[in-house]
């Protein structure tokens, strides 16, 4: 319940972030499509309204010619103006470019009021002298013309606050759709997942029932026999802790319900630990376990869990013995690789044992994103967790002389 209040919380955080990024977003393009560079992205032509004034040459003939104040303010921008009167002809211009030209039809002027003179984006204001044509560099502006019709405009406008409305719902039923989707998937996952831990827990139980039976039939026979029996049903009892166990690590790992802790561990330590333990167990002469480390790792700590670490390890080895009851040689080693040009730490844990098929190999480094489990595949699923939880790789094969590998790239 807790992970789903959290989980809330952040969903409804991450609604109104995007909100208000989406508000600020459209106020910085806004800015930015009104103000480039030294100020507005082009003159506004009501400034030079009453600019210009009437100036005679020696012949007498008159013309328009801006005030110094107008051109003070035109000369702040990288544009071109001119003045067109009424017969088309440009009686005044300021940085005309050579290509644009100095008399116009009444053609040539609408054409280039709605779209572009000779590819420069113009912008017109009609005044007392005339028309104040101001042009821009080419490819600096788009510049296009829309039109709607006003019946769909004002449908627009009474649709617009429904759907609006409806946004704003649909921004709220998400999160719980989508809260309720994971949550039957993960009780698809978890029922699967039960599923796959019963076949687990089956074997042993099945063969410490059959033992006890054996010991009430024989129970006037030798002690020797009966002491047999018994420690046939000790280790099946542990295999079932172990399982059960496993199963509620691994529940923890999934649902985000343990307690774990990330500090720094000395991790040659915890791996001889791991190893003395499952030794101290009783552990049948027929498997013989070794524990080899890199003298230059000897002193490599790292950021996990102690209890968790132990766990991967415990499970790799016991995945060992469990499936190779004719004995088998178990190695566990740390050491350093160059892989490329980077150096990785790799604990390997193999066995000379008879490994595993095809089939079985593909389940162990396939997506854990399905929670339905492979046959006894609760401990390996538990050592892909952890090691995904400490940020580690994991890869499983088949050794070429024989046996079965997992290596933990650090």
């Amino acid at each position: 319940m807790r992970k789903l209040e959290i989980f809330i919380k952040i969903v409804i955080t991450i609604i109104v972030a995007i909100i208000f990024m989406l508000i600020v977003d459209i106020f910085i393009v806004s800015y930015i499509a009104l103000r480039t560079g030294k100020g507005m992205a082009y003159p506004p032509l009501s400034h030079f309204a009453g600019q210009f004034e009437i100036v005679s040459d020696e012949r007498g003939n008159q013309s328009y010619a801006m005030s110094q104040q107008g051109m003070d303010e035109l000369e702040g921008f990288d544009v071109f103006a001119f003045l067109l009167n009424d017969g088309g002809d440009v009686t005044w211009s300021y940085r005309l470019p050579s290509d644009v030209p100095t008399h116009y039809t009444l053609k040539e002027v609408v054409q280039f009021t709605r779209f572009y003179l000779n590819d420069y984006p113009v912008f017109v204001r009609i005044m007392d002298e005339g028309v104040m044509v101001i042009g821009l560099p080419k490819n600096t502006v788009w510049k296009y013309q829309m039109a709607y019709p006003s019946s769909m405009m004002k449908k627009f406008i009474n649709t617009f606050p429904v759907l609006f409305i409806a946004n704003v719902v649909m921004l709220l039923i998400a999160p719980f759709l989508i809260i309720r989707h994971d949550a039957l998937r993960r009780e698809k996952q978890r029922t699967e997942w039960i599923a796959g831990v019963s076949h687990d827990v089956r074997t042993p139980l099945s063969l410490v029932l059959g033992y006890a039976d054996e010991i009430i039939s024989c129970a006037h026979e030798d002690v020797e026999n009966v002491t047999e029996k018994a420690q046939m049903i000790e280790m099946q009892a542990i295999r079932i802790k172990t399982l059960v166990s496993n199963l509620n690590t691994e529940n923890k790992l999934t649902y985000g319900m343990g307690i774990w802790h990330r500090e720094k561990v000395l991790l040659p330590a915890i791996v001889r630990e791991a190893a003395c333990d499952i030794m101290n167990r009783g552990v049948d002469e027929k498997y013989d376990i070794s524990v080899t480390i890199s003298g230059s790792l000897e002193q490599m700590y790292v950021n996990g869990d102690k209890e968790l670490i132990k766990r991967l390890m415990e499970n790799l080895i016991n995945n060992s013995i469990n499936h190779n009851p004719n004995g088998c040689e178990i190695a566990i080693s740390l050491k350093s690789e160059k892989i490329l040009f980077f150096s990785k730490t790799i604990l390997e844990i193999s066995d000379n044992g008879c490994g595993v098929n095809t089939e079985q190999l593909k389940n162990f480094n396939k997506s854990m994103k399905s929670g339905k489990l492979p046959e006894h595949g609760l401990g390996i699923r538990l050592v892909r967790q952890i090691a995904a939880f400490h940020h580690w790789k994991v890869k499983f094969f088949n050794k070429k002389e024989g046996g079965f590998c997992c290596r933990i790239y650090m």
